[in-house]
């Protein structure tokens, strides 16, 4: 049995936070540039958009511009003179990325570096990736209760929680999908907890599910912890479907990914307020 959930949206972050950051960025005429990778998925480029709309609703009059290091428009350089000519001098760089691996410790500085020297009296400041943000944890544990919305009643020790990352040859960003886990994990307990990953990281998501069906859980709730739709995403759903399909005695579930959300853009602005704290 295959279900997928919905998404919805929330607010963290208070009044008084929105009017700190947007007072710490107008008074230093800061402007912040949300990088994301690139995609030419239709969906998860237009998540991207959504999220940077969020973001300029949470600080309007602030400008913020989206532009991404490849297989999509605007690029980085466009997004950077977009914000030169708003006559800013100082930009935060904010990678749209869930950890720290090649793309957001060398490729998106490198070319934020470029983009940015053209301009002589811009200042630019990196914000770190959004990780283990309080409300991508929150978010993520949201994904899986509206998993279960309408499902039997099942007592939590019988279900198996596994949540797939894209996956990383870079030790830390694989620390970190750990930890995310144990985080996960102390917001809604279950029987067992486990991740694996698509990609250039180990265990694989095909190595893991005959691994989980073989414990015998009822219930098996499988995660993306994937940021944005795209073909990752689609290659998951595709092969836990196939591989459930076979095992009508075992219920498998797929959450919804994080998504474009109100909490996913409330951590974007929490990093860049915290880099403008850092460096004030």
């Amino acid at each position: 049995m295959m279900a997928a959930a919905t998404t919805g949206d929330s607010s963290a972050m208070s009044d008084c936070e929105r009017l700190m950051v947007s007072h710490l960025i107008d008074g230093r005429s800061t402007g912040l540039l949300l990088v994301g990778h690139g995609t030419r998925d239709a969906a998860g480029l237009a998540e991207l958009f959504k999220t940077a709309r969020l973001v300029r609703r949470l600080l309007p009059g602030v400008p913020a511009e989206l532009g991404f290091l490849e297989l999509a428009e605007p690029t980085i350089d466009e997004a950077v003179a977009r914000l030169a000519a708003a006559e800013v001098r100082r930009l935060v760089a904010m990678p749209l990325l869930l950890f720290a691996a090649g793309h957001a410790k060398r490729d998106i500085p490198a070319a934020v570096a470029v983009a940015v020297g053209r301009y002589p009296n811009l200042m630019v400041e990196h914000a770190g990736h959004l990780g283990c943000h309080e409300s991508i944890v929150e978010l993520s544990a949201r994904r899986f209760d509206e998993s279960l919305d309408g499902q039997p009643p099942l007592p939590t020790a019988e279900t198996f929680l596994l949540l797939v990352g894209r996956g990383s040859r870079d030790p830390d960003a694989t620390a970190e999908m750990n930890r995310f886990v144990r985080l996960r994990v102390a917001r809604t307990p279950v029987g067992l907890a486990e991740n694996c990953f698509l990609a250039m990281a180990e265990p694989s998501l095909e190595e893991m599910l005959p691994r989980v069906a073989a414990t015998g859980y009822p219930r098996v709730v499988v995660q993306p912890h994937l940021l944005f739709a795209g073909q990752l995403l689609t290659r998951l759903q595709d092969a836990v479907s196939t591989f459930a399909s076979g095992r009508p005695n075992q219920q498998w579930l797929i959450t919804g990914h994080l998504g474009a959300e109100q909490l996913v853009a409330e951590a974007i602005v929490d990093r860049c307020r915290c880099t403008l704290r850092a460096t004030d």
